[in-house]
């Protein structure tokens, strides 16, 4: 298989690349704990080649160069440092998303995992998000798919690996699409589950499976989106654990039950950029009005989701981010202070604004040939941070959708509550094993 060859590609000749709008939290908050590392996961109808495996993600890697980075310093900012390795391939671990060496020079910031017949990949979200990712994903299986003897008569939807990238792929959307426009309005800090946390490590993870037909029959009897649906049940069992806790005489400090959804904003601006482009938009319900029925609560959703979710309304968000980065007080701190400085508004302000989070990634579509080697996708998201808790994903291929539920607490209560809610509501839930 031949590889396209570009030498004329700016950030491979100077060596470095900035860093995006929202890259640029994760450098000052990663920890052991707080790794901000996702991982994508495909299951396959065969256990896994590793020699095929092997030569595809060099193959692979050649095509995306711009994830063969690590993370430099400068005086002011850090950067993407081109080092222009592979990622290295490892035996899945027990326990995923563990944090990145990030000050290491000699590898790049995402790994490949295999296990019997699952392949995965983790990424650090310092490179991409989990759409961006899944970009790289679906040619890296389309290459090692050929590579282990299988026909694929179709590539469409596929980048393929002897195609040139174009600057559009590193380009830092958030800035290109700036422009100055009023900012959201302030929020109060939300409510946080009360749950003890685990011992270390805390990650665990629950992992589902439902089907899609069975999930938007009962969303479309409501009138909904598969996603206002699930954040409805979402809101309404932390609702639940909020009232339980209440009834034990516990005061509850705050009584905005907030989820933050993030937004794929390629979706809504046509681009090409393989690096961070989401937002995010916060469902909420306030509990100083009374307690909420759960048709009241798929109301509130609904109409908050589709006004919210407008691209006039979300690029206030954009807006907002973007701003801060260009005043000329901040441009010109010493990076160490930077860091401190935005650590610190990640703990007072970043982290109080949410419950809980809710991603779906939507459905993931590969060429027909290639679906049937394929028995499934998952996403796990990244650790949640100690006042979050809990937030939990789908994925959605062919006729499943897959659940994902990941927590650093000791108990499994909100799973409960949201899983025994949609099998409740006539959706046949199916727990997977971790193994």
């Amino acid at each position: 298989m031949e590889v396209y060859k570009n030498n004329k590609l700016s950030f491979q000749e100077t060596g470095w690349l900035k860093l995006d709008n929202a890259a640029k939290l994760f450098p000052a908050i990663v920890s052991k704990e707080l790794t901000s590392v996702f991982r994508i996961t495909a299951t396959l109808n065969k256990p896994v080649n590793f020699k095929a495996l092997k030569e595809a993600v060099e193959i692979t890697a050649k095509r995306f160069p711009y994830f063969s980075v690590s993370l430099g310093s400068g005086l002011f900012w850090h950067f993407l440092e081109y080092n222009n390795r592979p990622p290295r391939i490892h035996v899945e671990e027990k326990i995923p998303c563990t944090a990145f060496a990030i000050s290491r020079k000699d590898e790049p910031l995402y790994r490949i995992l295999v296990k019997s017949n699952r392949i995965s990949a983790e990424f650090i979200h310092i490179l991409t998000d989990g759409s961006g990712a899944f970009e790289y994903f679906k040619s890296l299986l389309y290459t090692y798919l050929l590579l282990s003897g299988n026909t694929i008569s179709s590539s469409e939807g596929i980048i393929l690996p002897e195609t040139p990238f174009s600057e559009e792929e590193i380009e830092d959307s958030y800035k290109k699409y700036f422009k100055k426009l009023p900012p959201p309005q302030k929020i109060a800090k939300a409510w946080h589950l009360p749950f003890a946390l685990n011992d270390k490590p805390r990650f665990r993870i629950i992992k589902a499976e439902a089907s899609v037909n069975e999930l938007l029959t009962v969303a479309r009897n409501h009138k909904v989106s598969i996603t206002e649906y699930l954040t409805a049940v979402y809101l309404f069992s932390l609702q639940s654990i909020y009232l339980a806790e209440k009834e034990k005489g516990i005061r509850q400090k705050n009584h905005v039950l907030r989820t933050e959804i993030p937004v794929n904003m390629r979706n809504k601006i046509p681009c090409k950029t393989m690096r961070n482009f989401s937002l995010f938009i916060l469902p909420e319900i306030d509990l100083r009005l009374g307690k909420y029925t759960f048709e009241e609560i798929i109301k509130i959703v609904y109409h908050f989701l589709q006004a919210n979710s407008d691209l006039k309304q979300i690029s206030r968000f954009l807006s907002s981010n973007v701003s801060y980065e260009k005043l000329i007080f901040i441009r010109v701190l010493p990076l160490f202070i930077k860091r401190m400085a935005i650590a610190a508004v990640y703990r007072g302000l970043g982290s109080k604004r949410f419950s809980g989070i809710f991603t779906n990634l939507g459905t993931i579509k590969v060429p027909g040939d290639m679906e049937d080697l394929i028995d499934s996708f998952a996403l796990i998201p990244p650790p949640p941070n100690t006042s979050v808790k809990v937030s939990f994903s789908i994925v959605t291929f062919k006729d499943k959708i897959q659940i994902t539920f990941v927590n650093i607490t000791r108990s499994n209560e909100l799973e409960r509550l949201i899983l025994t809610h949609l099998s409740e509501s006539g959706i046949h839930i199916k727990l997977k094993s971790n193994d």
